[in-house]
Order: C-alpha cells, then structure tokens, then sequence
C-alpha cells in the first residue's frame, strides 16, 4: 500500500500543475510569451498579442489591444483585411473592429489608452528579430500615417498597431478570444481579463 502511495503523490501533483497551469497555454499554436501577452502561430499567420490595457479596461467602452502580425517563415505572402477581425466576449458575443472613421470620433477618448497598449510592444520581435518593421496599420494614429483596410503581409516584415473594439455594457472579466478569419485558416487566440488589482 506504501509503494501505491509513493507513486501516487508525484501523478496528484503533476495533475494539480497541469489544472493549474494559464488556459491560453493549452490552446493549439498558442504560446504564453509573459503575463500580459500570447503568441499565436499557424499556417498563415504569426501574430503576437499583448493586452494587458485590456485587464486595466474593465467596465470601460473599449477594448484595445496590441497586436504584431508577420507570416510564417517559408509561407507565401498574406492579406489580413479589418473585417476579418473579431472578439468574443466571455458570453460568447461577438464584436467587430472599430472602423477608421469611428477611431476618429473617439480619439479625444482613446489617445491616451492607445499610446499605453502600444508600449508594451514589441513582443514579437524577442523570437523573430530579423524582420523589418511594416508600413500598414488598420488606423492611422497620427496626421502623417493613412488607415488601411486590408495589410498584404509578407514573412520579412511585422506589422503592428492596435486593435480596438467598441464593447456596449463595458470590458468584462474572463475569457475572450480574438479571431483572425483568414482565406484557409482561422486564428483563435484566448485572452484571458482579469479584474485589476
């Protein structure tokens, strides 16, 4: 019965670490680059995601994060377009990228959150150094950049801006997942909100 006992001690604490262990680590092509930001990897697209002035907008309107995109190394060039952006709430809703337009109406607002969610990157360039910067973004942040509704990427380059989200009744804790619907693959990465402390 000791020998039983002694086995089953080391299985009951690799279960408890596994349980344990962040969610969005769990997810297929999805890497936990530190508290605050996931890598997703797939076919078509790399992209890097770092939301921790998500966690700090809990019960504001937006939902803003900051995002890297690159194509997989040996892959072919790739077109990300606005409307192939979405979030899931926790509930399951789903919600759209802000338009140009509606990212202009609400600049006095979202100028400040923006330029905090944009010092958290880079990310992606800690595991793809070699790469070039992009000249594209969804929104242009400033009277010299132009908003762009579709981004042709290509695996020598990193894109990265912010992604915003108007969220009617406010950012909720919990899961989220942001949802890239490419032409042959979709990417699903979990972002996990919590309450700030």
């Amino acid at each position: 019965m000791l020998k039983y006992s002694i086995l089953l001690i080391p299985l009951l604490l690799l279960t408890a670490c596994a349980t344990g262990a962040d969610p969005d680590s769990s997810d297929p092509g999805i890497y936990v680059m530190n508290r605050n930001g996931v890598l997703y990897e797939g076919p078509e697209l790399v992209a890097a995601v770092a939301y921790r002035q998500g966690k700090k907008s809990v019960a504001e309107e937006w939902l803003i994060l900051a995002v890297e995109l690159t194509s997989p190394r040996g892959s072919g060039p790739t077109i990300v377009r606005r409307n192939d952006f979405s979030v899931y709430n926790p509930e399951g809703r789903r919600l759209t990228l802000a338009s140009q337009d509606e990212f202009v109406r609400n600049f006095a607002k979202l100028r400040i959150p923006v330029e905090r969610t944009l010092q958290f990157l880079p990310l992606l360039y800690r595991v793809e150094p070699n790469r070039m910067p992009g000249d594209r973004w969804f929104y242009a942040v400033s009277a010299e950049n132009i908003g762009y509704d579709e981004i042709p990427m290509n695996s020598s380059q990193v894109f990265w801006g912010p992604l915003i989200f108007s969220v009617p009744g406010g950012v909720q804790p919990g899961r989220w997942r942001l949802v890239v619907e490419l032409e042959e693959s979709r990417a699903d990465i979990p972002l996990t909100i919590e309450v700030k402390k």
